[in-house]
Parts: structure tokens; C-alpha cells; sequence
């Protein structure tokens, strides 16, 4: 474990220079006739830190010309920002975006097709490309993507002799045996849209059913009752302050389905051997499907000229190997390009961390949220409220779904904002 943080650590600065890279961002930014912006939703950690030297690095490379991130808080916040500066006329030049933000976007009229730049696409991953293609057209390039993976206690299952699940049935059965025997609940989640839809994928469930949005279907309440079950029964337990890695040693912890944007922080909070393995699906042939989750690059209609040209290639110099290799070993993040997984950093890398080699195997197993303007809403609001009323305050799963579903087509129709 402390050679892969050592090795983290290095990825992480594998661009970096001795000063800040706010600071060398702001030399080359000043002297650069040409600027075009970027707005973001990365507030501290690994991915902003990752993300600036990208950047660095980039610009070093430019004659006259830069790339300036700028920090919009976090994700609902740059979204809530970009609508603002839709009305004022002064929109950056790229932006990160969700797929649900694409589309909210689109309805504005506000963003380039990314093949009309000229940037080219081969060698992205087809399932993260398709989920930002829009009416046959690409609208966003794949950058920071997380997969869901199973993380586990691997000295807590050596103790009592059990083997990491494969299907959801022998994962309740091993989250009830190490419970009891750990006298507290082994499973931790945070009771959200995300924990969620992994439950909801593997039983078979679909948000979208013939066009319409479907919150309350027979799978939706077999997860919520799931959860909530498993909380009743005591193998389940919600985390509901900070991350689940930053409650790590407050009680006996063997399994989480998580984001794999947050590896390197379970690495550093975990006093166990951690290990990290392919989610239990239905059936043990194939692993189970995991949310994606993580943003695009837009590009702006109302960008200069000069401002979609810098941003053409810049576009394709995130899609790079190595780019992709150090930006997505140093993340957590998964690389979004074939060409990413040769790359001699990518390889070192996996090679040192075979659980990132699995991080990678789980991406091909991957499930989207619906692509509609008012999803962000509908997922906080609506439907993780409903989850919460369910888990945290005992609500029956089919009574808080249907009053979410009502709020949804009420949302959807425009008789509520």
C-alpha cells in the first residue's frame, strides 16, 4: 500500500513544476494574447490538482495563447453559473458538463459540436461517447469518468473465512454472516441517488421506460426496500456525515460500493489491507453493471474564433495517452481512451496496483442516468430525497417513490420549477 501511494503521490505531480500551478497558470495566462477560459466544478484533492498541471503542461506548449481554469465551486454550483452567465451574454469558453447539463445546454443552443472543431475522436471509449451524442451528434469530450467498484475489508474476510461475493445474493449473505459476527453493521453506504442505482441497475431496472421517466417501477421499490431492509436487519449501515472513507475505523467495515474517483482516498484512510474487485452482479458470469458518474468538456458557441481553436486543442490534448494516463492514475478516474491503457505511465502504474487494473474491467460494465435537462434536479431533489425518507425515516419505499414520480411529471410538464 505504500509503494501505490508513493506512486500516486509522483503521477500526481508528473506535471508539476516547483511553483503553484495557480501561479505558473497565471504567468503564461498573462502574457498570452489569447485566453479562453474554463470553468469547473473540481474544489480541491487529487482531480483539481491533476487537472492544473494538465493545463500547465499544455500551455507550456503555446505561442501567445492559454488555458485558464477557473474553480466554479462544486458541480451544482458551476451549473447554476453557467445558467447565470447564459443571461448575462458572458459564457467561458469550455466548460465541465454532465450529460443532464448537455442536454439543458443544448436547449439554449449554447453548445459547438465537437466534431465540427476538428478534434478527433478515435480510440474513446464508445460507451462514455455515445452517452454525449445527441441526435447523431457529439456535443461533449469524455474526461473525468468514475465507475462504481466493490471495496472490501480484505483482513476482516480472511478472518472469517469469506470470499468476495460475486452476485448480489452472496453479497447480502456476507454482509448478514460478517454483521453478526462483527456485532455491527459491515455494509456502509450513503443513502443517495448513486448507491441507489447500483441496486436498481442489477435488478433490472431502467429510468426510462418507452420515453417516459419511471421512478416507481417494481425494481426501483425492490432496491429502495433492499436498502432499507438491510438497514433494519443490521448488515447495513448509512453514512450520513462526510464520505464513506472518512469514516473508516468507526466501526467494523467490509464492504462499499463506491465511486473509484475515491481509491486514493480510501487508500490513505484505510488501517486494513483494502482490496477492490468487480461489483457482484446477478449471475457470476458477469460482473454487475456500475453508474458512471463524472463529466464532459463542452465548448461554448459563443467562444471567440481564436478561444474554439485554443480549445481544440486542448480538447485533444486531454484525449492524448499520456495525458489520459497520468491524469487518470493520479485521479482514480478511468481513461476514457484506448490509447491511454499502452501508455508506459498507465502501464507502471497497474502494474504496481492491479486494483486499478479492476477499476479498469469494471468500466466495461457501465450504466448512465438519463440524459434530460431537468435530471440534476429530479436526482438531488426528487428522487434522493425520496431515498432518504425511505432509509433515514422508515417511509415506505413504494409510497416515497410514487409522491417522486408524482413531483417528477409535475417537474417535467412545467407545472413546478
Amino acid at each position: 500500500m505504500k509503494k501505490a501511494l508513493l506512486l500516486v503521490a509522483a503521477l500526481g505531480v508528473a506535471f508539476a513544476q516547483q511553483a503553484k500551478p495557480e501561479d505558473v497558470i497565471k504567468e503564461q495566462c498573462a502574457r498570452a494574447k489569447v485566453v479562453a477560459e474554463f470553468w469547473h466544478g473540481f474544489t480541491g484533492g487529487a482531480p483539481k490538482a491533476a487537472l492544473e498541471n494538465l493545463v500547465v503542461e499544455f500551455n507550456k506548449a503555446q505561442q501567445g495563447r492559454c488555458v485558464r481554469p477557473v474553480p466554479q465551486g462544486g458541480y451544482r454550483d458551476l451549473s447554476t453559473k453557467i445558467k447565470a452567465a447564459f443571461a448575462a451574454g458572458k459564457v467561458p469558453a469550455m466548460a465541465q458538463a454532465f450529460e443532464n447539463n448537455i442536454a439543458l445546454y443544448l436547449e439554449a443552443k449554447a453548445l459547438l459540436p465537437i466534431e465540427s472543431l476538428g478534434v478527433r475522436l478515435q480510440g474513446v471509449n464508445l460507451t462514455f461517447l455515445n452517452a454525449v451524442r445527441f441526435g447523431g451528434v457529439v456535443y461533449g469530450v469524455p474526461f473525468n469518468k468514475s465507475i462504481q467498484v466493490l471495496y472490501y475489508n480484505k483482513d476482516l474476510l480472511k478472518k472469517h473465512g469469506v470470499p468476495v461475493p460475486a452476485t448480489l445474493e452472496e453479497f447480502v449473505a456476507a454482509a448478514k454472516k460478517l454483521s453478526r459476527a462483527e456485532g455491527g453493521p459491515v455494509y456502509w453506504f450513503q443513502p443517495d441517488a448513486s448507491t441507489f442505482a447500483y441496486f436498481f441497475f442489477n435488478l433490472g431496472g431502467s429510468y426510462l421506460k418507452d420515453g417516459k421517466l419511471v421512478l416507481n417501477s417494481k425494481e426501483a421499490v425492490e432496491a429502495l426496500t433492499l436498502l432499507q431492509n438491510g438497514v433494519k436487519e443490521g448488515w447495513a449501515k448509512p453514512i450520513t456525515s462526510g464520505y464513506i472513507n472518512q469514516n473508516l475505523g468507526s466501526g467494523p467495515y467490509a464492504f462499499s460500493v463506491d465511486t473509484s474517483a475515491g481509491y486514493t482516498y480510501y487508500l490513505r484512510a484505510a488501517k486494513f489491507d483494502l482490496g477492490v474487485a468487480t461489483l457482484p452482479g446477478r449471475t457470476k458470469g458477469q460482473p454487475g453493471y456500475g453508474l458512471v458518474q463524472g463529466t464532459n468538456l463542452v465548448v461554448f458557441r459563443q467562444a471567440s474564433k481564436e478561444e474554439q481553436a485554443v480549445a481544440k486543442d486542448f480538447l485533444e490534448f486531454v484525449l492524448s495517452p499520456r495525458a489520459q494516463a497520468v491524469f487518470a492514475t493520479a485521479t482514480g478516474y478511468v481513461p476514457v481512451t484506448e490509447g491511454a491503457l499502452k501508455d508506459p505511465v498507465y502501464q507502471a502504474y497497474a502494474a504496481e496496483n492491479p486494483d486499478y487494473a479492476t477499476i479498469v474491467r469494471q468500466s466495461r460494465y457501465a450504466k448512465f442516468e438519463p440524459a434530460l435537462a431537468e435530471w440534476e434536479q429530479i436526482r438531488f431533489d426528487i428522487l434522493g430525497q425520496a431515498i432518504k425518507e425511505a432509509i433515514l425515516n422508515k417511509a415506505d419505499p413504494k409510497a416515497a417513490l410514487d409522491r417522486a414520480q408524482k413531483l417528477a411529471e409535475d417537474l417535467l410538464s412545467s407545472r413546478t420549477r
